[in-house]
């Protein structure tokens, strides 16, 4: 009898679709608790075994006309005859298995909600058009600086990370609770040596990588700097003439968006890469 109170306990969480069986337990148990009483008073008046036959015969009179209440647990799904899951066969009053359930009206508003992230936030884009880049969400967030001086810019031969190989300015990611333009400061620092001066925030960069990263870049500009060059484990610096800005060892997507930020503008880019080949772009230009 305490199985059945507790199962029926359990299945007070799930009364929206199976308030039938969760009375059917309710039934079993006064039906169980009534034979009990039954056999307690037995063997309290020490009464014959033989007042054993006739306890059973009431229980069962009690338990009789309530039959059809009691047998709705099935085994089986009623519409394709497949086992059911405990669940489906406890709580659930429709006896049907998962595959056959009708969606309820809070699973179709959730697939709707799921089909909407879905079109916001495909997993695996192939362009830039299929994401709603004014709610996408990127893994990780960076930061690049580039610092003019004397019509040279500071690039740095990248020796480890996302880029390993390429050209580069110095950057990384943002450190928890830092700000942006802090952790630009700090990544030249730590990679060169020098201190940025005078930072000025001009675009934003949106990755999304075929294999499932994804990045945003907060890219800066500066017009001076302190302290001695280094090269360090993450970076090999160097100064290079703004008009001889070596493109073709870096990534493709510099050569498009860089120049129109050296013109003053303002960009918001948004790039789709498999690898180091670039599937996708749209850059957005503004005046600063």
């Amino acid at each position: 009898m305490m199985a059945v109170l507790i199962a029926n306990l359990t299945q007070r969480k799930h009364v929206k679709h199976g308030n039938r069986k969760r009375l059917a337990t309710l039934w079993v148990a006064g039906i169980l608790l009534f034979l009990q009483v039954e056999l307690v008073l037995i063997q309290h008046l020490e009464l014959s075994d033989m007042f054993l036959i006739p306890a059973f015969i009431f229980a069962l009179a009690l338990f009789y006309p309530l039959r059809a209440k009691i047998f709705i647990f099935k085994i089986k799904c009623v519409n394709c005859n497949e086992k059911m899951s405990y669940k489906r066969v406890i709580y659930w009053d429709n006896n049907l298995c998962d595959n056959c359930q009708p969606e309820t009206e809070e699973e179709k508003k959730a697939a709707a909600v799921a089909a909407v992230q879905d079109k916001k936030f495909p997993e695996n884009p192939d362009t830039v058009e299929e994401v709603d880049w004014d709610v996408w969400e990127p893994k990780e967030t960076a930061v690049i600086c580039y610092i003019f001086k004397d019509d040279k810019v500071l690039l740095i031969n990248k020796k480890t990370g996302l880029g390993e190989g390429k050209v580069n300015a110095p950057g990384g990611r943002i450190e928890p609770a830092e700000m942006a333009v802090d952790a630009a400061v700090r990544e030249v620092q730590e990679e060169t040596g020098l201190t940025p001066l005078n930072l000025k925030e001009v675009g934003q960069l949106s990755f999304i990588f075929k294999d499932g990263y994804s990045l945003k870049g907060i890219v800066y500009f500066a017009d001076g700097c302190t302290g001695d060059m280094t090269e360090t484990d993450e970076a090999d610096p160097f100064w290079q003439p703004v008009d001889e800005i070596p493109y073709d060892k870096m990534w493709v997507d510099d050569k498009l968006w860089l120049p129109l930020a050296m013109n003053g503008k303002y960009i918001n880019g948004h790039f789709i890469f498999d690898g180091d080949n670039m599937l996708s772009q749209e850059i957005e230009e503004s005046k600063r």
